[in-house]
């Protein structure tokens, strides 16, 4: 018989080499799984949520990271 545990251990593993859509997905699954847990795997559950988000943030690109060539910049006027 497989476990709860042995389940959320391998949806972690797959979890490594996802891809933000897939994560999402992974991520809802989870929380609705969630409540038919004992505490026990609650906690698992809840680890795994955490450990989804940041694999999520991890690929998503911020658009304020965006570096402007120095060039592009407006010139300061002389007062």
């Amino acid at each position: 018989m497989i476990t709860v545990t042995a389940i959320l251990n391998a949806i972690e593993a797959h979890a490594e080499c996802a891809i933000v859509p897939e994560l999402r997905c992974i991520k809802k699954e989870v929380m609705q799984l969630r409540p038919s847990l004992c505490p026990d795997d609650q906690e698992h559950a809840d680890a795994l949520q955490l450990k989804l988000d940041r694999l999520i943030s991890d690929q998503i690109v911020v658009p304020d990271d965006v570096v402007v060539e120095p060039g592009f910049q407006p010139a300061m006027q002389a007062a």
